[in-house]
């Protein structure tokens, strides 16, 4: 089974992300646009687009610092595809919520969270930056 917090979980997390993102864009024209959203679910679903790039470049070249945008981002489209369920049940429009709205927010939900899970233990892995210092026996102290 693939974790998704191994390095393969993380590339397909992000090309994931990116084909959420762009079938929310395709649907949104003929269904989502009179809710509201619309401008909002443009710019998100491009940043979550954007935020997947890093995520798979940080995945392949093994910097997690390149993480943090995609979840910051994922962050923003979870809050739409919430937003999204509430506004199309309120409307009467029930069949996006069991087959698009749900499966998203679950899985993308849980991928953050695996992400968050392989940031923390590649920043822990990493050491830090201080213990190469040669210029300790170069300090001369002023007293």
């Amino acid at each position: 089974m693939l974790k998704l917090d191994s390095k393969n979980g993380i590339i397909l997390t992000g090309v994931l992300s990116v084909v959420f993102a762009i079938v929310y864009l395709a649907l949104m024209d003929d269904y989502f646009w009179r809710y509201g959203s619309y401008d909002l679910g443009i710019h998100v679903s491009v940043l979550q687009i954007l935020g997947s790039v890093c995520l798979v470049i940080g995945a392949i070249k093994e910097k997690y610092k390149l993480f943090v945008p995609w979840m910051i981002t994922c962050g923003f489209f979870l809050y739409l595809m919430v937003f999204l369920g509430v506004v199309l049940m309120v409307n009467d429009n029930w069949i996006f919520v069991p087959v698009m709205v749900v499966p998203f927010t679950a899985y993308l939900s849980y991928a953050l969270f695996s992400v968050q899970k392989a940031f923390d233990r590649m920043r822990k892995d990493e050491p830090p930056s201080y213990t190469n210092l040669d210029g300790k026996k170069d300090f001369i102290s002023h007293i």
